[in-house]
Formats: structure tokens, C-alpha cells, sequence
């Protein structure tokens, strides 16, 4: 009977949507996560019940063998979820994050070294980034898991940049630059590809940072078109998450990203329906806008994925967010989590 319970937990996999919050863990609401939770999610599993936000222990909208494992870690070890984690060890996690003007203050790196590993991503793609030694610091804080790469080493503008979790991304190819003869369109940050294997499965990673500002829509576009260009000439077979500062909005009327929005069987942009939603979950808080965006192309269509806005300011500085702003950036990071 108990292997019939676990065969059966193996082969089912229910994303459904979510009712009341109560302690992750806790099944049957008695205050305890124990044994009796774990018969409880198993039952929910095989019966195909009513999803419970507690028994989603990973978040992923998806109730199955991964939460019991997770509820069996709390019961024998008495570890707790990490409520502010994104990613998981069952996903590809992928964060675009202007960290302006790093490092914006001297409490910077602290205060990123202590946000990061709450966030358990993968890659994180960087704008804005004016120091390598700083950014090497971070980095060392992280742990000897990480690496970090910067598309020009002697410079302090603030350049294209990736932190990289070695424990479970392996890399094909150091990152490298493209498109120099944009130079003008791409405001001198050319973008920065990093091919990567995760689970065994291979993705090029486009990281980008428009040129700013009104007045500067026709080089947002032309630099769409460039790189719309290159990825249906080189990569149009390619499984390409394209993310960064984009620097403009998804929803205008006159749309810098016709080039992509004008091919909806080529590309996506997984962020739309933040663009189109509320401004609470919106990037650029300050203004308010959503400017930083993920585009994916039809090789990633049939996989299971999210895209959030990361409440960083309001999560990590509750008492006061515009310490958030003060001490590391005005733009929030915007994350793209891939299911295995």
C-alpha cells in the first residue's frame, strides 16, 4: 500500500488555484507541521483535492511529490520555508536587476550580501554596474558557489554585469558582447550573452539596458530591431530569454518593441500582464512605470514558467522603503522561474 501511495505521488503534478494562507506545512490547521501533514498532503495529492496555499511549500502553483519532501524536511529536521525565496532547488531562477549605480551607497554590498541568499536564484543579470572590485566583494560574500562576470572590467560606467550560483548552472561560454556597430542605439552597453545548461537544458541570455529617457524612442527602437535581427539570424534556434532595463514601457502607443510584438509566434514578453496590471507590482516604483521586462522566444513557449515583480523595498525594509531606494536602487528586480 505505501508503494502505491508513492508511485501514485511520483505520477501526479495539480496546479490549482489558491484559497485561504495559513503556516506553510501546517495541512490540517492544528498549529503543528507533524506526521499527520504529511498524510493529509498525500491525501490531497491522490484525491485530487482543493488546493491549500500551506501545502504548496515551494510556491510553484503546483501541489505534488516536491511539497512532501519539503514537508518531511520540516517534520524531521524542523527546517522552516524560506518565505522569501523566488527560486528552488526544482527550478531554473532568473532575476534582471538594475542595482543603480552600484555600489549607490557603502552599506550596498551588506545589504545585498544578506538579500541574495534569501532569494535562492540561479543568474542574476545586472545593470548599472560602476565597480568590479565591488562587485567581485559581493560576490565573495555570496560564497565560493558564485561568480561574477562584467562586460568591462576598467571601466566605472555602469556596465552590463552577471552573478552566476554554480550549484546547479553550469557555463558553456564566458559572456560575451554583441552588436558593437549599435554602439549609439544601445547607449555604448552593448548586450551581454551568457549560454548556460541547467537541468540539461541549454539557454542564451541576453542582457540588455536601453537607452533612457523621452526623447530617446527611436534608438530603443532601432536597438530592438538590431537585436531582433541578430537572435532570427544566429539564435533562431535557440531557446533566448532576452531581460535588462529596458527603459520603456510595454503598453504606448508609439511601442519601441514592435520588432518583437510584431512577431507573436517568435517572442514574448512574459512581464505583460504586470505591465498591464496594477502599479503596486510595477519596477520603477519612483515614477511610477514598468520598465524592466523578460522576453523569451518560441522555443520556451511550452514551458512552465512565472514572471514576478520581487517586493524587495517592501519585503526586506517594511519600516521604511525608501531605505530600499537610499541604500541599493530605484528599480525592483523582475524574475522569470522555469519548472523542470
Amino acid at each position: 500500500m505505501k508503494n502505491k501511495a508513492i508511485i501514485s505521488i511520483l505520477l501526479c503534478s495539480f496546479a490549482l488555484s489558491s484559497l485561504e494562507i495559513r503556516t506553510p506545512g501546517d495541512i490540517n490547521n492544528d498549529g503543528v507541521v507533524n506526521i499527520l501533514d504529511v498524510i493529509e498532503l498525500v491525501n490531497i495529492i491522490l484525491d485530487d483535492s482543493a488546493y491549500l496555499n500551506e501545502a504548496d511549500l515551494n510556491s510553484d502553483g503546483i501541489i505534488n511529490i516536491v511539497d512532501v519532501i519539503a514537508t518531511v524536511n520540516i517534520v524531521l529536521y524542523d527546517t522552516e520555508p524560506n518565505e522569501n525565496a523566488f527560486g528552488s532547488n526544482q527550478s531554473f531562477d532568473l532575476l534582471t536587476w538594475n542595482i543603480e549605480n552600484f555600489p549607490k551607497n557603502n552599506n550596498t554590498i551588506d545589504e545585498l550580501t544578506d538579500i541574495i541568499p534569501d532569494l535562492e536564484v540561479d543568474v542574476i543579470a545586472l545593470q548599472e554596474i560602476e565597480s568590479t572590485q565591488s562587485l567581485e566583494s559581493l560576490k565573495e560574500n555570496l560564497g565560493n558557489n558564485w561568480v561574477f562576470y562584467r562586460s568591462d572590467d576598467d571601466s566605472n560606467y555602469g556596465t552590463l554585469s552577471y552573478l552566476i550560483n554554480l550549484n546547479e548552472v553550469q557555463i558553456n561560454q564566458a559572456p560575451y558582447t554583441i552588436l558593437s556597430q549599435y554602439d549609439y542605439q544601445f547607449a555604448w552597453r552593448r548586450p551581454y550573452v551568457l549560454d548556460i545548461t541547467h537541468n540539461n537544458t541549454n539557454y542564451i541570455i541576453i542582457n540588455i539596458h536601453y537607452k533612457c529617457c523621452d526623447g530617446s524612442e527611436n534608438r530603443r527602437l532601432q536597438a530592438s530591431e538590431a537585436l531582433e535581427s541578430y537572435i532570427s539570424s544566429y539564435l533562431s534556434n535557440d531557446k533566448v530569454i532576452v531581460l535588462g532595463d529596458f527603459n520603456d514601457l510595454l503598453i504606448d502607443q508609439f511601442n519601441v518593441f514592435d520588432p518583437f510584438l510584431d512577431e507573436p509566434n517568435n517572442y514574448y514578453f512574459t512581464d505583460i500582464e504586470i505591465a498591464s496590471g496594477s502599479p503596486a507590482y510595477w519596477s520603477f516604483p519612483g515614477w511610477p512605470s514598468h520598465l524592466d521586462h523578460i522576453l523569451i522566444t518560441n522555443e520556451l513557449f511550452d514551458f512552465s514558467y512565472d514572471t514576478q515583480t520581487l517586493l524587495i523595498d517592501e519585503v526586506f525594509f517594511p519600516n521604511n522603503q525608501s531605505y530600499y531606494d537610499f541604500y541599493i536602487s530605484d528599480h525592483r528586480p523582475v524574475g522569470i522561474r522555469f519548472q523542470n
